[in-house]
This record gives C-alpha cells, sequence and structure tokens, in this order.
C-alpha cells in the first residue's frame, strides 16, 4: 500500500474538522446553508493553514447531494469524485505554472458552460498573486459577472500583490496563523491515532518550530516519528530539528547576562560542533529574551508570554542590562547576513562582557553621587600653631626669638608672659616646640627672629 504522509492523510475533510479558523468556516457554512454564496472569494494568509483545504470542502458542500446544515456528507459519488481530484465541474488552477493572459482565456471560455455532472462550477485559483497584470485585467469581468452556478476561489499567501480591482469584486477571507495550543491538540490527535510514543515537550517544540503552519507541524511529526522509531521525544526534535529547548537557551542568556563569555562561547562551538542550525538557536535566543524582558517590565506578562513563573530567576537582573543584552541580540542576527554566523554570533558574545558591570539608572538617580575630594596639603607649623593658640599668645610665640635644636624648635620667652599663656603653650609641647623661660633681668639685647 502506498504510504500516505500525514499532512495528507489527516487534511481535514469537512468544516468541523479545521482546525484554529473558526470565523471562515462559520463564513462559509452560513452561506451554503442560506444559499448565499458569493460568486468569488479571496482567502489570504500564511502557507499551510487552511486556505486551500477550505476551499475544496466549499466546493464538496455547493455540490453535495445530501447537504446537512451546510455539511457535506462526504459519502456521495460527488463528495468522492470532488476528493480524488476526478470531478470535472472542481477546477483547481496553480497560477504560478498557469499565469499568462492564454491561460486565463481559456478559463474564460470554459467557464460560460454550464456544470457537467454537479450542481455548482467552482474554480480555486491557487497562489493567485502569481497571475500577470494581463491576467488579472482579463479576468476582472468574469469575476464580476460570471454565468449562474459558478464560483471562484483566489487562494493567495501575498494579499498585497492582488490587485484592487480584483479585491473589490472578492469577497475577502483573511486566515490567521494558528496557535501552539490548538497545534499541540492536533498532533496529540495524530499520535493517539497512529500509536505514536510522544512527550507532550516535544510536541511544543514541533508546533514552535511549525510557527503557526499546521501543515508544516503534521510534517514535522511525521518526519520526527521515522526519526525516533516511532517515538517522539524532546531530545528526538533537538536532534532532528537541530533547535534547543527553552531551558537551554534560558540558561544561555544567563551566562551572557553574567558575563561568562568564555563558558558562552564554548557553549556555542559546541552546539556548531554537533551540527546545530546556530541561525534558529539564535531566533530563539531572541524570543526567550523577549519573554524576559516583557516578564520584567509588565505588571501581568500571563496576556503575552506563556508561563511567566519560568522567568522569575531573571527578576534580579536590572532591566537596563536585558534592554542591552536585546540589542546585541538583534545586532548579531544582522551580522551573521553578512559574515559567517558562527563568528556575528560569538563577537555577539565577547561584547557582552560589559553586561554585569551596567548599573540601573534608578541607583544613579537616587543614590548619592561620589566626589572626588583633593588631597590636602600637610599644614605649616605656623598655621597648626596658630589653631591653637589664641590671637594674643600666637602674637607673644611669635614675637618670641627661637631657634633650632635637636630637630626641636625652641622658644625663648620671658616668665611673666609664659606664666600668662602656659595653658596655651603646654598645648604646643606635642607639635615639637619647646620652650627656654628667662626672667627679665636675664632678657637679651638683639634683634627678634622669626622662623616662621
Amino acid at each position: 500500500m502506498t504510504y500516505v504522509p500525514f499532512a495528507r492523510k489527516y487534511r481535514p475533510r469537512f468544516f468541523r474538522e479545521v482546525v484554529g479558523q473558526e470565523v471562515a468556516v462559520r463564513v462559509l457554512k452560513n452561506a451554503v446553508s442560506l444559499g448565499k454564496v458569493s460568486h468569488a472569494y479571496l482567502f489570504a494568509g500564511p502557507r499551510g493553514v487552511g486556505k486551500t483545504t477550505i476551499a475544496r470542502i466549499l466546493s464538496k458542500a455547493l455540490n453535495c447531494l445530501n447537504l446537512k446544515e451546510g455539511e457535506p456528507c462526504g459519502e456521495c459519488e460527488n463528495c468522492r469524485e470532488i476528493e480524488r481530484g476526478s470531478f470535472p465541474d472542481v477546477v483547481e488552477m496553480d497560477a504560478a505554472s498557469n499565469r499568462g493572459i492564454d491561460d486565463i482565456r481559456a478559463l474564460k471560455e470554459a467557464v460560460s458552460y454550464t456544470p457537467i455532472k454537479g450542481k455548482h462550477k467552482v474554480y480555486i485559483i491557487d497562489e493567485a498573486h502569481m497571475l500577470t497584470k494581463e491576467a488579472f485585467n482579463a479576468l476582472l469581468k468574469t469575476l464580476e459577472e460570471p454565468p449562474p452556478r459558478t464560483t471562484f476561489i483566489l487562494c493567495t499567501t501575498e494579499y498585497d500583490k492582488i490587485p484592487p480591482t480584483i479585491l473589490s469584486r472578492c469577497q475577502r477571507i483573511i486566515f490567521g496563523r494558528l496557535e501552539e495550543e490548538k497545534i499541540i491538540s492536533y498532533l496529540e490527535s495524530i499520535c493517539e491515532k497512529e500509536g505514536i510514543d510522544y512527550e507532550p515537550k516535544a510536541l511544543k517544540l514541533i508546533a514552535k518550530a511549525s510557527e503557526g503552519c499546521l501543515r508544516d507541524a503534521a510534517s514535522l511529526l511525521d518526519q520526527a516519528s521515522l526519526y525516533g522509531d516511532g517515538k517522539v521525544t524532546a531530545q528526538v526534535i533537538e536532534g532532528f530539528l537541530g533547535i534547543l529547548g527553552e531551558e537551554k537557551v534560558r540558561e544561555f542568556i544567563k551566562l551572557l547576562l553574567d558575563s561568562e563569555a568564555d563558558k558562552a562561547l564554548g557553549f556555542l562551538n559546541d552546539l556548531y560542533k554537533k551540527g546545530y542550525n546556530l541561525s534558529k538557536f539564535w531566533e530563539l535566543v531572541e524570543e526567550e529574551l523577549r519573554n524576559v524582558i516583557l516578564c520584567k517590565s509588565m505588571k501581568d506578562p500571563s496576556t503575552l508570554v506563556e508561563n511567566p513563573k519560568a522567568y522569575k530567576e531573571f527578576n534580579a537582573y536590572p532591566l537596563e542590562a536585558l534592554l542591552y543584552l536585546e540589542n546585541l541580540i538583534n545586532r548579531g542576527k544582522l551580522e551573521a547576513k553578512v559574515r559567517t554566523p558562527l563568528r556575528a554570533y560569538e563577537l555577539a558574545v565577547i561584547k557582552s562582557l560589559i553586561v554585569k558591570e551596567i548599573v540601573p539608572l534608578s541607583k544613579i538617580l537616587t543614590g548619592p553621587i561620589p566626589v572626588q575630594k583633593e588631597e590636602e596639603k600637610p599644614k605649616s607649623l605656623e598655621d597648626k600653631v596658630k589653631d591653637l593658640l589664641s590671637p594674643l599668645a600666637f602674637k607673644a610665640f611669635k614675637d618670641a626669638p627661637k631657634e633650632r635644636k635637636d630637630g626641636k624648635l625652641v622658644v625663648k620667652i620671658e616668665e611673666t608672659v609664659f606664666e600668662s599663656f602656659k595653658a596655651e603653650f603646654e598645648k604646643l609641647k606635642g607639635e615639637g616646640v619647646e620652650f627656654e623661660v628667662y626672667k627679665k633681668k636675664e632678657e637679651k639685647k638683639g634683634t627678634t627672629t622669626s622662623l616662621f
């Protein structure tokens, strides 16, 4: 038996099986039930989110022989033929390879005929933005006024490339990326049906790697189950996809915040030697750092971050350091486009050496600003004496004869003067000053000299 990949095997066959596109399903299902199906639709959104799948379900609903509340039965002859791709009134056209004006002219001629077998003719034009300008112009009139019981469905991943003249003639339905929780639930159902042993953490890694694309998620699960011999574990996913779990990414971020560049460089080079995708790893670092900053700066980060408690360990780091590191990561990502990614990321790691030195702005504004004091010059003996004596005592001291003996200053002073300021003069003995007291009759004639 031919093997059918998961992406095809578990493609939704009914509106009720569609995952994550509730708005599109409700609009189209009600349109079928009420008989208000438009002549032209534009399905726009990212790849792998269900645009072509829903277009096929709509074509079944329009031609089902046992329609019930807008849902095709999936069992009548028309439904089975549409699923096999052999129904003559449902035409799928790939605009990437049939984009010229001649292809559109052929389509216009075929449109004029009534349905051959079904109740409704449906034209599904995939990658519609690839049509040439001339082809779009040729399609305008047909889109605006198609024959009865004819519906056009244009599917595109690049909404902005569709001309306004085409947009004005279509009902537009926008398809969004799927949430991780819905992708995980979808993968769990496949694992249960296929008997695959899995770890919840592994499915979460697949959902994150698929970037909101359900088809990619199913394909990754298919490949991972083969790589892991029927077991899908986190270790298998990390080895198969070349990506790391959130815990190891946060471990790397902590090394950068602690300015442990040697360990961070070793971490990075070890991933390179093991064959991991460094660019993908750097994107995970950027994403985790975003979560860290949101948890640090928001009162209720749970609205934007899943499991904020996992980031509590980063509360001790200042926001300024986190923002600086985020800038380093972004610059490393840009530099990786013009040089070898490993070299660009190594340089970013080296620049993180100053992260630990960053001081929070709040501390700078609220804390005392250190002022460098000027070195004080040692005071002279005259200044010291002046500080210790009263003005009259200092004048008597200054007018008295003085001489140097054995490294000390000897002051010759009359007995009555000394007795008048004895208490103050005693303070000078600790400053290397001695007094030689003499009586008035012993006063020597001569000129008083000052050693100051």
